[in-house]
């Protein structure tokens, strides 16, 4: 019997070694099964792209307006009534060419009375002349006082003041009297005529508008992050939709040289338009090419990664292993994204990247086929 009890003891004693043993051995299972599963799992073919450089130039576009060179509102210096005008509306002129004529009723009797007022100050003054000579023979001969040659001489000054404020007022009208013909002041075309024959000129209203449309101009905002890159005799395209496929040249010709409040530079474009083509007052397309001040990298947008990590991008490595990396970006250019950090040139990243790539994986890359970088074109 105490052999019997033996061997039940010693069974119980192997029973509880082999559970300790189980238990011990678990979790080294339980470790050791997802490397099992990994090194079962295939190897995922994943479709890479090369990280290029970005362009030297960035593409600028904006909007705009075009508008003549010079553009004025033409008003009547001199007071009176419209007799004629000698243009009309879209009429071509040239500098110093005569548009209407204005009849000065006021004016003309202004200027003889001026005249009449310049010979009486005429005569006046050469009798204070006489009398003045007169006196200063007398006062030699002690037959006057000093002081009463002094008056005469006194009198003499005023005459001559009183000649002048008439020559002066004369002149003046003789001037005013010369804006009774109307002139163009530079060579354009008529873009709007409000004269009529008869009508009371006055100065306010505008007989004429004058613009000077050979060449045009057009100002465009540019944003803070392009404005170093905006100098003088920079090219310019423009183009508008009414014209599809047809793009006209220009160059900047000056800027402001100072940001506005909305951090914008005010930049006026230059354009020939001897052949009359465009049209002032039309909407336009201004592109520029700036040069790229900062130097990046392009990836496509499809090769970002956003997690609770920040940005990131996976980049397979020269011995096909796997490696997420942090990367700062600059501008979104659509399909492309700028990369001012975290990447080099030549770099193999990711495109679509699941949710389930980890670090030091190892992957099959399958270069994608992708377009070279050209400049981005920014509104």
């Amino acid at each position: 019997m105490s052999q019997k009890k033996s061997y039940l003891y010693l069974g119980a004693t192997a029973l509880t070694l082999a559970g300790f043993a189980a238990i011990g051995l678990a979790p080294r299972l339980h470790a050791e099964a997802p490397k099992a599963e990994a090194a079962a799992a295939p190897v995922p073919t994943l479709s890479v792209v090369e990280v290029q450089a970005a362009p030297a130039e960035n593409g600028l576009s904006l909007p705009g307006t075009l508008r003549a060179w010079q553009d004025t509102a033409i008003h009547a210096r001199a007071a009176g009534y419209l007799k004629r005008y000698l243009v009309d509306l879209g009429d071509a002129v040239q500098a110093g060419q005569l548009l209407a004529e204005i009849e000065t009723p006021d004016l003309d009797q202004d200027r003889i009375a001026a005249r009449a007022q310049l010979a009486q100050a005429e005569a006046e003054l050469a009798l204070a002349k006489s009398t003045n000579q007169r006196y200063q023979e007398l006062v030699r001969q002690g037959a006057v006082s000093k002081l009463e040659a002094d008056q005469r001489a006194t009198a003499l000054a005023a005459g001559e003041a009183s000649v002048n404020s008439a020559k002066a007022q004369l002149a003046r009208l003789n001037e005013l009297s010369g804006f009774k013909r109307v002139t163009a002041p530079f060579a354009g075309r008529i873009t709007a005529r409000n004269a009529e024959p008869g009508m009371l000129v006055s100065g306010s209203e505008s007989l004429f508008r004058l613009a000077d449309t050979r060449q045009l101009r057009v100002s465009v905002q540019v944003p803070q992050a392009s404005a170093p890159g905006v100098t003088v005799g920079l090219p310019a395209q423009i183009s508008l939709r009414e014209l599809p496929g047809q793009v006209f040249s220009g160059s900047v010709s000056r800027s402001a040289g100072v940001l506005d409040a909305a951090r914008t530079l005010t930049t006026e474009i230059r354009i020939d338009n001897h052949d009359g083509r465009l049209l002032a007052g039309a909407s336009v397309d201004v592109s520029l090419q700036l040069p790229n001040a900062q130097p990046a990298l392009l990836i496509p947008a499809n090769a970002l990664i956003v997690n609770g990590k920040g940005n990131q991008v996976a980049s397979v490595q020269a011995d096909s292993t796997l490696k997420l990396l942090p990367v700062r970006l600059g501008r979104d250019l659509g399909k492309q994204l700028e990369v001012l950090e975290g990447l080099s040139a030549g770099a193999r990243v990711v495109l679509n990247p699941p949710d389930t790539l980890r670090d030091g994986q190892t992957v099959i890359a399958q270069a994608a086929k992708v377009e070279p970088a050209k400049p981005a074109a920014k509104s």
